[in-house]
């Protein structure tokens, strides 16, 4: 049992209060020290998700009101890798941390299947440090510092810049306390281009959220749910934003350019979640059914992106409601329910021709209507865009009205529909405007006139169709035809003959075509002057403005195909090309040619960092 313990400070990690206690307790040897704190001399230390704690409370002072789950919480990364995990593996992660248990945790928590790696060197902000030093006397590990991918202080907004520690120390069994050396407080600190640029650019206000999220995480304690949770809340909200449809269909290239839009290419490279067109990029895997664990940091960029406050994704269930809530109005002006809000029962499905949610509601009164969403403003409740049935109700008042020798004018008024509806319907109740326009008054009827008329209608406008002039004149068109079916159809313009027009493709010719304009782009694209532009056919089909001809139907142009085959570039190719272009660059400028500034200028990254160096030197050997 210890005889004292170091009070954490606000935010520090646990790592470092017991780097402070070693330093207190005069151990020289570090082993010493964990055999102290844990009564085991084989514990390792760690710095974000460290195991044994329940042996560290049992050494510590009597009295002492710290608890493991309050030390986990409180001084450790376990909140924020948590707090995306399903309750039973959360929790079970936390049993390990408490126990001895520790060699699968980040394992089972997804650091390691991460694509998102794990710092190098524990983390810093000269402003905290500063302060701490001012207001300590020393100054401390921050545990927020150390999350992957956050590259901005949530204090002081400023860059967060790498200590001499390794996170990994090649003593597994001693803590290193922070200091003003190791802290590299008195040195002037250099950053990349590529991060002064984030820092620098219009996207960063957007990141800066995700950055005060990662606080939130971190200092409040989220109840964990299921994976199938937060999938569920980003494809509503994706809903909302026209990015999916009403089946949960998500629109992957307008996400993947909105996402890019919102916070920039630069910036995302920068922590480690740049967006891809491949199928399997994570930002396309977090909108399918979860079957991975996502890295927080992820979870927290689509947050903000999709405009979620942290606190509602837990506490508040996002529900696409394209038309609003019910219930809905009825909009049967027959109905003594008018413009009241009775209708519970509606339909949704997405049409994907207009690419919109239509809803159909149904009222009791046997009313149905549907209309195009979603709702722009509260109007659009009460506008109808199309009746499918006017039920028993509409149809009673029809013959209410009739009943009272209204125009048909005025009966379309009061049941707010068009003059031809009253028509259709009127028909089926006996007495219309239709058949009483055309009888006489003594009810005897001229069928010479009705015949006349059709015929000066003809001549009138000889160039329309029997379907036409149909439309002109409804009225006499139905009288003829329920009358004088026969005579109508010897002497209405006959059928006209639709000649067929072969519109069969040429491909041998358009191959020909094609090949020109391919072969055009491609020697512009690897004859340019500016940066490197690769040759793969979705650049070229889009530069020749033939994408969808290329991506689908390039088996039908041989020649085309055959030229794209022997031109498009592997990564490997447009990585070579990109050197020597950069080699080219750096000697224009009159720069020496290395390749760090080579590498720098062409681009390169990652892991072709290596293995391009090699095809630098060779390259430079044939131009010197």
């Amino acid at each position: 049992m210890v005889g004292f313990f170091p009070t954490p400070y606000p935010n520090e990690l646990l790592y470092s209060t017991l780097a402070r206690f070693h330093i207190r307790s005069g151990n020289i040897s570090p082993k010493a020290t964990i055999e102290e704190l844990f009564g085991s001399r084989s514990v390792t230390t760690v710095v974000d998700l460290p195991a044994n704690i329940d042996s560290l409370i049992s050494n510590l002072p009597i009295g002492s009101a710290y608890t493991a789950e309050n030390l986990i919480m409180e001084n450790t990364l376990y909140p924020f890798y948590s707090a995306f995990l399903p309750p039973e593996r959360a929790k079970s992660i936390l049993q390990s941390m408490k126990g001895n248990s520790g060699g699968s945790i980040h394992n089972r928590i997804g650091v390691m299947a991460s694509t998102i790696a794990e710092n190098r060197y524990i983390r810093m902000c000269k402003e905290c440090a500063t302060e701490s030093l001012k207001k300590y006397g020393e100054v401390y590990w921050v545990r927020s510092h150390q999350i992957p991918g956050i590259i901005i202080c949530s204090k002081h907004k400023t860059l967060l810049y790498n200590s001499k520690v390794l996170v990994h120390h090649f003593n597994k069994n001693e803590f290193v306390p922070a200091t003003v050396d190791n802290c590299n407080l008195t040195e002037e600190h250099k950053t990349s281009k590529n991060i002064e640029d984030a820092i620098e650019s219009e996207f960063i206000p957007n990141y800066i959220q995700v950055v005060d999220n990662v606080d939130k995480l971190l200092n409040n304690r989220y109840s964990n749910k299921p994976p199938e949770w937060f999938f569920s809340q980003y494809i509503e909200r994706l809903k909302l934003m026209g990015l999916a449809n009403i089946n949960g269909s998500v629109k992957q290239k307008e996400l993947r350019e909105q996402f890019l839009e919102f916070y920039g290419e630069n910036l995302l490279t920068i922590v480690q979640s740049s967006i891809t067109n491949n199928e399997s990029c994570w930002l396309s895997m977090m909108v399918r059914k979860p079957r991975k664990t996502v890295h927080p940091i992820r979870h927290l960029l689509m947050i903000q992106f999709l405009g979620i406050m942290l606190e509602d994704l837990w506490n508040e269930e996002n529900e696409y409601l394209p038309f609003g809530k019910s219930p809905f109005p009825c909009l049967n002006a027959g109905a003594d329910h008018y413009l009241q809000p009775v209708i519970t029962e509606v339909s949704i499905r997405y049409d994907s021709k207009i690419k919109r949610p239509v809803g159909t509601f149904s009222c009791s009164c046997g009313f149905v209507y549907a209309r195009k969403g979603p709702d722009s403003s509260e109007d659009d409740r009460y506008k109808v865009g199309r009746v499918k049935e006017f039920g028993e109700v509409w149809k009673s008042k029809l013959k209410e009205l009739f009943q009272m020798n209204l125009s048909m004018r005025e009966i379309a008024r009061r049941l707010k529909v068009d003059v031809n509806t009253v028509k259709k319907y009127g028909q089926n109740l006996g007495e219309t405007e239709v058949e009483l326009g055309y009888k006489r008054k003594d009810n005897l009827i001229n069928k010479d006139s009705f015949r006349n008329e059709w015929l000066d209608l003809q001549k009138r406008y000889p160039e329309k169709s029997k379907t036409e002039l149909r439309k002109v004149n409804s009225g006499l068109y139905t009288w003829l035809y329920r009358n004088d079916r026969e005579w109508l159809n010897s002497n209405s313009p006959k059928k006209k003959q639709i000649t067929m027009v072969n519109n069969r493709v040429d491909w041998d010719k358009r191959d020909v075509e094609t090949h020109e304009s391919v072969k055009g782009i491609v020697e512009e694209i690897l004859n340019s002057p500016n940066k490197p532009e690769r040759v793969t056919i979705s650049r070229v089909g889009k530069k020749v403005d033939k994408l969808s001809l290329l991506e689908k139907h390039l088996f039908k142009l041989p020649q085309t195909n055959e030229y794209l085959l022997q031109h498009i570039e592997s990564v490997r190719d447009f990585q070579i090309r990109r050197i020597k272009w950069a080699i080219k660059e750096c000697q224009r400028e009159g720069y020496d040619v290395q390749w760090w500034r080579v590498s720098r200028v062409a681009g390169i990254r990652g892991e072709w960092i290596e293995e391009l160096e090699v095809e630098f030197e060779r390259i430079s050997s044939i131009i010197s």
